[in-house]
Formats: structure tokens, sequence, C-alpha cells
């Protein structure tokens, strides 16, 4: 190809290349959150903040909880500080929270004094609809809700030998320590 005809192209191709979509990037609530608990507790009914926002239709005891609202601004700050490339899903529905956090390594539930809540999180596409749910946790730091994802193992633990206890043949006699 010679030089004229790619200098006559170049406007054509530069025309094209601006019609490209692009991906607008998340917008991200600017702002503290407001520290909301619920004003009572009952299990599957829906419960209100002050602000008229929702919390997670189960509630397992009063503490203080993220609203859908506060948990949708701590997933697009999560994907804003997230590394480009995959598609993320569009937003987070929170079906139910607990107090406590979900550590990823044992998975059990680790409480502290602070609000740190774990929550079954619906993660929904650009229409509103399910792809999955996970379980996430929200701590509320600096006047913020933020949200950690939890990968808890999905195996029950090996054991590293499969000896069995020893045995005891003399157990039934009266007067001998039930562990030794």
């Amino acid at each position: 190809m010679t030089r004229k005809r790619l200098f006559a192209l170049l406007p054509l191709i530069a025309t094209l290349a601006g019609c490209a979509a692009r991906e607008e990037p998340p917008i991200i609530p600017a702002g503290p959150d407001a520290l909301y608990v619920p004003e009572r507790v009952v299990p599957g009914r829906l419960e209100y903040a002050p602000d008229r926002s929702t919390f997670a239709p189960i509630l397992t005891e009063r503490f203080a909880y993220p609203t859908q609202p506060e948990a949708n601004a701590a997933y697009l700050r999560l994907i804003a500080a997230a590394q480009p490339g995959p598609a993320y899903p569009a937003s987070v529905w929170l079906f139910g929270c607990k107090p406590g956090a979900l550590d990823a390594q044992t998975a059990r539930i680790a409480r502290y004094h602070g609000p740190v809540v774990h929550c079954a999180t619906d993660f929904l596409d650009r229409g509103g609809r399910r792809l999955r749910r996970e379980t996430a946790n929200f701590y509320y730091d600096n006047h913020i809700w933020s949200m950690q994802p939890v990968y808890p193992p999905r195996t029950s633990v090996a054991w590293r030998n499969r000896e069995s206890s020893p045995k005891d043949f003399w157990w039934w006699l009266p007067g001998r320590p039930r562990y030794e």
C-alpha cells in the first residue's frame, strides 16, 4: 500500500475508531455513609433505615448493617480499585446478613467489636438478573462501608494421617481417668 492511499484512509480509520464502544468507569459515590441500625429484628420482614433505604430482608440480631445502596456503593468502590480485565457484575443485592466476618481460610465466623458483618450477596448483571450468590464481608471504617469478597474453602479438611486412637482395654475399671 502506498503512502498516498494510507493517508487517504486515515480519516476513515479515525472516524471508525471514534465510534468504538467505550466502557464508562463506574460512578463512585463520594461522602460518608450513615451507620444505621434497624429498629427491631423480625426475620423475613423488610426493615427500613431512617432515609427509607432498605436493609437485607433477613436479619438475625439488632446490629449495624449496610443498607442496599451502601452495599452497592461499597461494591462500586471495590471494582473501581480492581485490576481492569474481566467483566464484573453491575451491582449487588444483599440477601441476608449476620454480625461477624467469615474467615476465608478456616470458613468460620469471627466476631469483632466494630460493625463487621458477613452477607449472602447476590451479584446482578445490568438487567438485574442474578448471576451468582456468594458471601462477602462488609466493614464500616472511616465513615464508609467497604466490601471484602471471601472465597472460603469448598472441600473438607484432609486429615494429615489416618491412624486411629490407641485402645485402652481396661476402660471399664472404676477409678480410671476417662482421658489419658
